[in-house]
């Protein structure tokens, strides 16, 4: 989880990334709150969902409905007295002062009663209590986020199949070498990405023409 937001902020490409799906170990609050506030439509697949519950502006009696999901209500205090230390956080983070990671595993190793990690985590239950609501309601969601989430899979089962150098194991030592052999198994995998989607699109295009 801690990681997430360094490939959507640290991916240099051309790419507008705009909805990122992960598994349930890519979530926390915390990273709920950040992606919303960077401007990311965070879209987890969450396991133990039926166990999240639900946060709600007012008293839960107002909810009816939603009763039995429904954990407490909403803190705005809790983000009034952190919003300037949380507007600094996402600018730093914005602006590429501090890798993404490293900031989320400062904030997780913080006491529950820090001021900043308690605000930035009521912003992650507002945005995870959002994101369940939609979740119960659009059957396009979960389709968008298995299909993306399928494709990630796809993605890793190619790359332990084509790295079969030395058994599939990175033994560098050194942080240089082991970058440079995880940029080539990526080069690798975009140029057979590449063909295939170039040379699949024409071999359709073929058989389409033959069956008319």
């Amino acid at each position: 989880a801690p990681h997430v937001l360094d490939g959507l902020l640290r991916h240099r490409t051309s790419l507008r990334i705009e909805e990122h799906h992960t598994d349930t170990g890519g979530f926390t609050d915390h990273v709920f709150g950040l992606c919303a506030l960077l401007g990311f439509r965070f879209a987890p697949r969450i396991r133990d969902l039926p166990d999240k519950r639900l946060l709600v502006p007012g008293d839960r009696d107002g909810w009816p409905a939603l009763a039995p999901l429904i954990a407490r209500k909403i803190r705005p205090e809790l983000i009034e007295a952190a919003w300037p230390e949380v507007r600094r956080l996402v600018a730093s983070i914005a602006a590429g002062g501090a890798a993404p990671s490293h900031i989320l595993k400062r904030l997780a190793a913080f006491p529950r009663q820090s001021r900043l990690a308690a605000g930035l985590r009521e912003v992650g239950h507002i945005e995870r209590t959002l994101f369940i609501l939609d979740w119960l309601r659009s059957p396009e969601l979960r389709r968008r986020v298995q299909n993306g989430l399928n494709k990630g899979e796809a993605r890793n089962a190619l790359a332990r199949a084509v790295f079969f150098n030395r058994l599939g194991q990175v033994r560098d030592r050194a942080h240089e070498d082991q970058h440079h052999r995880a940029c080539g198994l990526n080069l690798l995998i975009a140029a057979i990405v590449l063909w295939n989607s170039r040379y699949l699109e024409l071999a359709v295009g073929l058989l389409r023409e033959r069956a008319h």
